[in-house]
């Protein structure tokens, strides 16, 4: 395999190198003049040229995403209308056994990184498509659970199949991408394409308000027509995937073709090409695809094990609070509650997550450009403790003005999502700068799903919640429950200070698994060149 490395700094005492992503590909010069010594283009770079097929391929990856948002909203839904028959709000035993489903949930979704494994093999497209296909089954299937154990087992299987699209989606983003400030902008959709999601219980409720519940199947079978509404959105998405997707991978695109492009400039990110320059024409001769990493040499990188630590820590008390806010938002302030009537509690919600949504689309990318990814992601580590302190101590001592307690709640709750949502585009962003080539990205991003098993964690807070309160009163409960949302928090802010924004060689990836090809010293004015 090869790589394309740089200097890290002329004070270090060994030869310890940041990495530059490339895509392997060998080139020939058609210029005249032309020295032999060529630079690697970097790998998320398209082998097509940067046109309208690749926003079209933006387009029917953004679908797919919806497409998992949509049918994980509509069994979020057809649980509540199993365990609970308040829209929004329920008491701790509801709270309980809705995140005992989601914690099956998220054991399904650790086969992402099988999947992500699988894409950096067999490409990909095909991993999409079965992901895809499998959640149409799920979406319907769903329908036909009418007891707790069949909503478990279906939700297993969501997960599995769901986790398909989550990481093929990310890798396919990483791929098409031309520049670091394209990926962020790419990638700081996704929350609020996640959003978009709702539409799937929206139809379901329309339908199943349209067909009569006392017929024998919808009698039996009260779900069904909802959820075959949401797979029969599924299934359309599924079709066009089959007829539009296109394979991302290098070495397995089928429509590659030469580029001209400038030699000297191709090799770094952000550079833009003058037409009016000369440029030097170079030809796409041929791709070789390398041995990927093993997963256990991928396991064994410090810096990734780290992120994955800081992501699984921020996965378990952000899913906890999501999993209590039901209960905690329609608390009395005095019960150190936020005070938010129930019969509005969810419009609230979706109001909030849609702003934030909107304000991440807007300054995630440029936070980005101008602080890099460690800063705003540590900073916002820092600030998660200070919203699950600062909020029960606000609401119990402002209570003079029921406007203000609400204003504060809601205000709490827009910064969590936010801080959430900008959170998860950091973390996403770094862990495609920590693959070392394309064919790698999904087993590294795969491997992000096991900080789902973290969220399966918020099932022991909330059981525990659930037996304190036969014990305990409820404002006791409730302080119990933000003083663990704030410990968490803080050691997740702790850790996200060893975060780092890259590899190194020799630390993370053993320099007998690389192949060096190009490399540059930052401290010297020539390249050295190692066949």
């Amino acid at each position: 395999m090869f790589a394309f490395w740089k200097r890290a700094g002329p004070e270090e005492e060994r030869e310890v190198f940041e990495q530059i992503q490339y895509r392997e590909v060998d080139w020939e010069c058609e210029s005249e003049g032309q020295d032999d010594l060529l630079e690697e283009v970097p790998h998320h770079v398209s082998l097509v040229e940067k046109s309208g097929g690749s926003q079209r391929q933006l387009t029917i990856i953004y679908i797919l995403f919806l497409a998992e948002a949509v049918m994980a909203s509509s069994l979020q839904s057809q649980l509540k209308m199993l365990i609970a028959k308040d829209d929004f709000c329920g008491d701790l035993s509801t709270s309980y056994l809705e995140s005992v489903l989601e914690c099956a949930y998220a054991f399904g979704s650790v086969a992402g990184l099988f999947w992500g494994w699988l894409s950096d093999r067999r490409g990909r497209r095909p991993v999409a498509l079965v992901g895809v296909t499998g959640m149409a089954l799920c979406c319907i299937g769903m329908g036909f659970a009418t007891d707790l154990l069949g909503c478990a087992l279906f939700r297993v299987l969501a997960g599995l199949m769901s986790s398909s699209i989550a990481v093929t989606t990310i890798t396919m983003i990483g791929d098409i991408s031309h520049t670091h400030a394209e990926r962020a902008k790419n990638i700081a959709r996704l929350p609020l394409i996640a959003l978009c999601g709702s539409v799937g219980p929206l139809a379901q409720r329309m339908v199943s308000n349209s067909i009569k519940a006392n017929d024998e199947i919808w009698g039996k079978f009260p779900t069904l027509s909802g959820q075959i509404a949401c797979g029969a959105l599924v299934v359309l998405i599924t079709a066009g995937a089959f007829l539009l997707l296109e394979e991302t991978l290098p070495g397995l695109h089928s429509g590659l073709k030469s580029v001209n492009i400038d030699c000297e400039k191709a090799a770094f990110l952000g550079q833009i090409i003058d037409d009016d320059e000369p440029s030097t024409a170079v030809r796409i001769v041929d791709v070789e695809k390398p041995d990927p990493i093993s997963i256990c040499q991928i396991l064994r990188a410090p810096s990734l094990v780290v992120l994955l630590a800081s992501y699984s820590l921020l996965s378990l008390h952000s899913a906890t609070f999501d999993q209590l806010l039901p209960h905690l938002g329609h608390s009395s302030t005095q019960h150190g509650g936020m005070g938010i009537p129930c019969s509005i509690l969810g419009l609230i919600v979706t109001i909030v997550s849609l702003v934030a949504g909107v304000l991440i689309l807007l300054t995630a990318p440029g936070a980005v450009a101008r602080l890099g990814l460690l800063n705003p992601y540590r900073l916002f580590s820092i600030a998660f403790p200070a919203i699950y302190i600062l909020t029960p101590l606000l609401t119990i001592f402002i209570t003079c003005s029921p406007t203000s307690t609400a204003f504060i709640a809601i205000l709490s709750i827009l910064v969590k999502k936010f801080l959430h949502g900008s959170a998860g585009v950091f973390v996403t962003l770094l862990v495609l700068n920590a693959s070392p080539d394309a064919f790698n990205t999904g087993t590294i991003v795969g491997l992000m799903q096991f900080a789902s098993l973290f969220k399966a964690l918020a099932v022991a807070v909330s059981g525990a919640s659930f037996f304190l309160s036969n014990e305990f009163s409820i404002a006791t409960t409730n302080g119990t429950l933000w003083s663990a949302l704030a410990l968490f928090s803080i050691l997740g802010a702790a850790l996200a200070w060893f975060v780092r924004d890259h590899p190194v060689v020799g630390q993370d990836f053993p320099i007998n698994i690389l192949k060096w090809e190009t490399c540059f010293d930052a401290a010297a004015s020539e390249a050295t060149v190692e066949v």
